[in-house]
């Protein structure tokens, strides 16, 4: 996951240093949106477990989009750069790699994921086992609201 996600990362951060951003396309962030970030990346590194082929990958292109902006943000005082503008005469949309990376890496995913799903579905339980695992926790959690 790694050795898609800090390459892809690079290329970001290089064209958002290197190509001017117009003083209105800069997306401010907070520290929570940040730490957020920072879990999300931690996600990818568990999902990437997934053992499969496609999998990882995938998850690294995600994860070049979340340390695009986040590194982007940490070091620009919380303002995301959007240096790439796509649009017609009165209209424009501002964007960057990153986002490029996370919402590829976003249809990588569920694409990868629903295939490794499908292809393993005798490794799930069956469905009878989990609702009556659902019926139970919901009986648990009914019983511990009731004064």
């Amino acid at each position: 996951m790694l050795c898609v996600a800090v390459p892809l990362a690079a290329v970001d951060l290089f064209v958002k240093a290197t190509v001017p951003t117009q003083p209105w396309a800069y997306h401010q962030r907070s520290i929570a949106w940040l730490f957020l970030s920072f879990a999300l990346f931690a996600g990818m590194i568990l999902i990437a477990q997934i053992p499969s082929l496609l999998v990882a990958p995938a998850a690294g292109i995600l994860a070049a989009g979340i340390l695009g902006n986040s590194l982007s943000a940490a070091w620009n005082d919380m303002e995301v750069p959007n240096p790439l503008l796509a649009g017609g005469d009165s209209a424009f949309i501002a964007f960057n790699l990153a986002d490029v990376w996370a919402l590829t890496g976003i249809l990588a995913l569920v694409l990868t994921i629903g295939v490794w799903l499908i292809r393993n579905r005798a490794m799930l339980p069956p469905t009878n086992a989990l609702w009556s695992t659902r019926s139970a926790a919901m009986r648990r959690i009914s019983k511990d609201e009731k004064p």
